[in-house]
């Protein structure tokens, strides 16, 4: 999952939530917190409305986090213990100290962006309006495990199936908000974990992009099976790497994907984006000229040799004088046998643009204005070019402000406000696949990229 860093930026990369040991004699059964909680953080006067899930006991005592604002919905917590009335518990960089009594929580939060105020109460949660299946599948003898999110209103089903992006990933956070908010518009999707993630055998970093598609693939057809899914209306939603897969599963198998919603996908060899990702973060940084100049000349012989072009040693001389320079310690280059030098070559020059050729299946794609990891004129442009030359109906939406996981954040000497998705986004993308599969329905329009939603 992609979220920004800064003020519980890494949450769904390393939350944890654990309480204090305290004094037995005072501790709470573990059951004082089970159950629905709501309520509030209070940063410098602006609220961040939360929920938190309890269930178990003892040491089964399990927790989840939501936040709608973050389009994160049942993320588990770690290490989930009772001892006293005292709580204290770590959210990414953040240290909460509070207290529990009865049906009331409140307390301070403290972290490297600021402090401030929880406040949360035990109520009674509001019925889901789908059921949520577990579900397994398989991609050959990789097993994965996800929630299917079924509306339980009568009839076929539409359906989508959410494709993570790089890196381990799971089926809770971001990618189970927007299950929930496509179950709620009478969608079905699922979203399961990442393989090597979660309860999913197998290993991302050993994959290539087909077999990433060919699991989605097995996740329609998952879906296809059931009597109440229409096999003829499931797509695909991914985003980021999510977003490159998708279209590269419906080339695999154009017959069985009615759609495809990509996110923030670019359009060029794999290595020329990282390039000029890594650009933009260097160029960003308040170093001096020739610094930056040598970061990215590092970079580039970095990415020539991990992509088998130029020989180790080449490498090894270059950075030889410099590897102690701060410039190059921030690069964070792995070292020779890191997984990464078996992992990238087989990616490195993938040109992306290729699974779009060919292409006729309806197309949405949803950019961050400000992403800084693709170039969003750029890739909207090629990826135009190659649906207008296979009439492919396709919708391009640019979402103001928002960044490369399509997130609004506070920029230098603006005033505090809490991270939030971009607003009305995933409404907007919900709509667009209802009305793609809805019998008769127009699921795009023919246009060049606007900005807005």
């Amino acid at each position: 999952m992609h979220l920004p860093a800064g003020s519980f930026g890494a949450l769904f990369g390393c939350i944890a939530l654990i309480v204090s040991s305290g004094d037995a004699s005072f501790a709470l059964p573990s059951s004082s917190l089970v159950g629905h909680w709501e309520g509030a953080l209070l940063q410098k006067g602006q609220p961040l409305p939360i929920r938190f899930d309890f269930s178990g006991s003892g040491s089964a005592l399990k927790g989840r986090f939501s936040v709608d604002r973050w389009r994160a919905m049942d993320y588990p917590l770690d290490a989930v213990k009772v001892a006293g009335e005292r709580v204290t518990f770590n959210v990414g960089d953040n240290a909460f100290d509070g207290t529990v009594r009865g049906a009331h929580a409140t307390g301070t939060f403290k972290g490297g962006d600021g402090s401030g105020t929880f406040d949360v109460q035990r109520v009674v949660p509001a019925p889901l309006p789908y059921a949520e299946i577990p579900v397994t599948f398989h991609n050959g003898s990789v097993v994965l495990a996800g929630t299917l999110a079924m509306p339980r209103t009568p009839g076929r089903h539409p359906g989508v199936v959410i494709i993570h992006g790089s890196g381990p990933q799971s089926r809770w956070g971001t990618n189970r908000y927007i299950a929930d908010r496509f179950a709620r518009a009478g969608i079905a999707a699922l979203a399961y974990d990442k393989r090597g993630s979660g309860d999913s055998t197998g290993d991302w970093r050993t994959a290539g992009y087909d077999d990433l598609a060919r699991d989605a693939l097995a996740g329609i057809a998952l879906m296809a099976a059931r009597a109440d899914v229409d096999p003829a209306r499931i797509g695909i939603n991914g985003h980021s790497e999510g977003g490159l897969v998708a279209p590269l599963a419906a080339s695999l198998a154009p017959r069985r994907v009615a759609f495809v919603v990509a996110e923030d996908t670019a359009a060029s060899r794999v290595r020329d984006q990282d390039l000029y990702r890594v650009t933009n973060d260097v160029n960003a940084k308040d170093w001096p000229p020739e610094d930056k100049q040598k970061a990215l000349a590092i970079y580039a012989l970095f990415l020539d040799v991990i992509s088998g072009d130029k020989p180790y040693a080449d490498f090894e001389t270059a950075s030889a004088p410099v590897k102690n320079e701060s410039w190059f310690q921030y690069l964070g280059l792995p070292p020779k046998g890191h997984w990464l030098w078996t992992w990238y070559p087989k990616r490195a020059n993938y040109d992306m643009r290729t699974p779009w050729r060919g292409l006729t299946r309806p197309v949405l794609l949803v950019y961050g204005e400000r992403d800084k990891l693709v170039p969003v004129d750029e890739s909207i442009r090629r990826i135009e070019d190659l649906l207008d030359a296979s009439h492919a109906p396709y919708t391009a939406l640019i979402a103001p402000r928002a960044e490369h996981n399509l997130t609004i954040n506070p920029q230098p000497g603006e005033a505090f406000f809490w991270w939030r998705a971009a607003p009305g986004l995933i409404d907007t993308v919900v709509a667009w696949v209802a009305a793609c599969t809805r019998t008769g329905g127009v699921c795009a329009v023919r246009a060049k990229a606007a900005s807005g939603i």
